[in-house]
């Protein structure tokens, strides 16, 4: 696909986030200064660990919390596991297919947006990402300030 074709169809995710009613939280860490996988997950299992405390009425205001993942890594699935498990008292965990689930795509497309963010504040915009989002200032106006409005408090 070209790039233009591929702005469309990103364009089309941005404005169906926008519309929707959904909050997100992302969690991340820097793999290059933490020397082992052991350190790594335990680094994300207590960021989500101490989002779930401190939103735990929040959690247990639901019917259902459902937990989506592709499996894609293992270390991830183990933590979701673990934590979920840990802390509600009945998660229920779905693998799905990226392509099947809109709010899977979405969530794909949220985390993409703030690897993006992260970049730009360490200065390492790519020259792709150049050429995708055009300048800095547009992608700021039109993509990241947008969907940061919709990121969970």
């Amino acid at each position: 696909m070209s790039v233009d074709e591929r702005r469309r169809i990103f364009n089309k995710m941005v404005a169906f986030i926008r519309q929707i009613d959904i909050h997100y939280k992302c969690f991340y860490i820097e793999k290059k200064h933490i020397p082992d996988v052991v350190e790594a997950t335990g680094r994300l299992s207590k960021q989500i660990s101490q989002f779930i405390r401190e939103h735990y009425e929040d959690f247990l205001s639901f019917d259902d919390v459902k937990i989506y993942y592709d499996n894609g890594q293992v270390e991830v699935s183990k933590i979701l596991s673990s934590v979920f498990n840990a802390l509600l008292p009945n998660p229920i965990f779905r693998k799905v297919m990226p392509s099947e689930y809109k709010l899977f795509q979405a969530a794909d497309l949220l985390c993409t947006l703030e690897l993006v963010r992260l970049k730009l504040e360490n200065n390492m915009f790519s020259k792709s990402e150049k050429t995708f989002f055009g300048n800095i200032r547009d992608l700021k106006k039109n993509y990241i300030k947008p969907l940061s409005k919709k990121e969970w408090p």
